[in-house]
């Protein structure tokens, strides 16, 4: 009987304390809150100095000239406010540049060429940028120096950097092409007349079947803008086929009052060509010599040398590669 007394006692206990321990923590959690608003409260009604950065935007440059100087990519702003006003202004206005209309605003015409410009002098142009109860205290960097130099321009080749292999069987097609394959340059006089040609990122391409084109961008050229950002690469394939020619070889390097005798006086050269330029290829665009003035009394033979052959033909190979000799006189 004690026994069962003692059990529905604590049943009873356990049942009242589930609600008071949750209840315990509902009000504390709202305290919490509460004391957490009145914080933030308290907070934004207290004066800040602090700072903020923006990035810089440069616009109507003077007509016909470039900047030439380093001017800065950022402008810090300190400032001084009450927190609910700083937290205004950063939700609204956090990402918006600071833009300088350099010509209207900052020089004195367009003959200028050099100008250092006291920011301080802008301080209430900056400052309007803020909402009220914001007060702007100093800029950071005080001061920018606009240097300007003559617009150049100049046109210049497009060079690509293409790094390519072909599947089994198959090779290029002609040179491989770039449109536009020149490019006008715009920037500072002096620098654009040192550049010779604009470079096109590297392209590669792997495993080439048929023909590929693709758009490829101009790298940077620092303090230079070209006129066209990208130019378009192709590179055209095309099954290939092994042709064969015997071709006789040219001594050089002899006095015209000796004759040289090769054996043997022909050589086979081996070549790739593509299907559709194989009836192109004839005697004449290959040039095969032995030069005698390499010659030595110990050698008996002399490297054929390739001297001309057609650019579109690949793998050229030459069998023998060196030929024997003998000199005699006329």
């Amino acid at each position: 009987m004690a026994g069962r007394v003692l059990r529905k006692t604590r049943s009873l206990l356990k049942a009242t304390r589930r609600p008071t321990i949750r209840n315990n923590a509902i009000t504390y959690g709202i305290c919490l809150l509460v004391a957490a608003m009145l914080w933030l409260l308290h907070a934004l009604e207290k004066e800040y100095v602090t700072e903020v950065t923006y990035p810089a935007r440069y616009s109507d440059l003077p007509r016909g000239k470039v900047l030439a100087s380093d001017v800065p990519a950022e402008i810090t702003l300190e400032i001084k406010a009450r927190g609910l006003a700083l937290l205004r202004h950063e939700l609204g206005t956090s990402f918006l540049p600071v833009v300088f209309n350099v010509n209207s605003d900052l020089l004195e015409g367009d003959d200028v060429m050099e100008k250092r410009v006291d920011l301080n002098n802008i301080k209430e142009r900056l400052a309007a940028r803020f909402y009220p109860g914001i007060q702007l205290l100093r800029v950071k960097p005080e001061s920018i120096l606009f240097r300007f130099e003559r617009v150049g321009r100049k046109k210049v080749p497009v060079i690509h950097d293409t790094r390519y292999t072909t599947r089994s069987q198959y090779i290029l097609q002609g040179e491989i092409t770039v449109e536009p394959d020149s490019v006008v340059l715009e920037g500072p006089a002096a620098r654009v007349d040192t550049i010779r040609a604009a470079r096109l990122a590297p392209l590669i391409l792997t495993d080439l079947h048929k023909n590929v084109s693709r758009t490829v961008a101009l790298l940077d050229i620092p303090g230079v803008r070209p006129l066209a950002d990208e130019a378009r690469v192709t590179v055209k394939v095309e099954r290939y086929t092994e042709g064969k020619k015997t071709l006789p070889v040219v001594a050089r390097g002899l006095p015209a009052t000796l004759n040289p005798r090769l054996f043997p006086a022909s050589v086979e050269v081996t070549y790739h060509v593509g299907l559709s330029r194989y009836d192109q290829v004839h005697d004449s665009h290959f040039l095969l010599t032995v030069d005698f003035s390499q010659a030595t009394p110990s050698a008996g033979s002399l490297e054929v040398k390739l001297e001309k052959a057609p650019a579109f033909v690949r793998n050229v190979t030459l069998s023998p590669e060196r030929v024997e000799f003998l000199v005699e006189g006329k």
